[in-house]
């Protein structure tokens, strides 16, 4: 919530390594495969398994929440110490493109 700033209750968060357990190297590869799919379909997944929520983040819990996101931060975290970040940006197709 800290590095979101005053945006943290505004910007929805999901978090699907709470579904999937620990992935090793395939986890980043599901988060990104995540977030694609949630800019494609408009819809933002919930967070399994999360009873307890921090007020000051917008976690989305419970069931998925239609959006219309068209910038996703994918984080990750690596065993030994290794941490990665991916913006990903949904594309505009031109008129008459494809």
């Amino acid at each position: 919530a800290d590095a979101l700033g005053p945006h943290a209750a505004r910007v929805p968060v999901t978090a699907p390594k709470t579904g999937t357990g620990r992935a090793y190297c395939a986890a980043p590869v599901l988060d990104v495969a995540t977030a694609v799919l949630a800019m494609e379909h408009g819809l933002i997944p919930p967070t399994p398994h999360v009873l307890d929520v921090c007020h000051d983040l917008d976690l989305v819990t419970g069931r998925a929440r239609p959006a219309e996101p068209r910038t996703a931060l994918v984080l990750a975290r690596g065993l030994m110490g290794s941490n990665s970040a991916l913006v990903l940006r949904r594309g505009v197709v031109p008129p008459g493109g494809r």
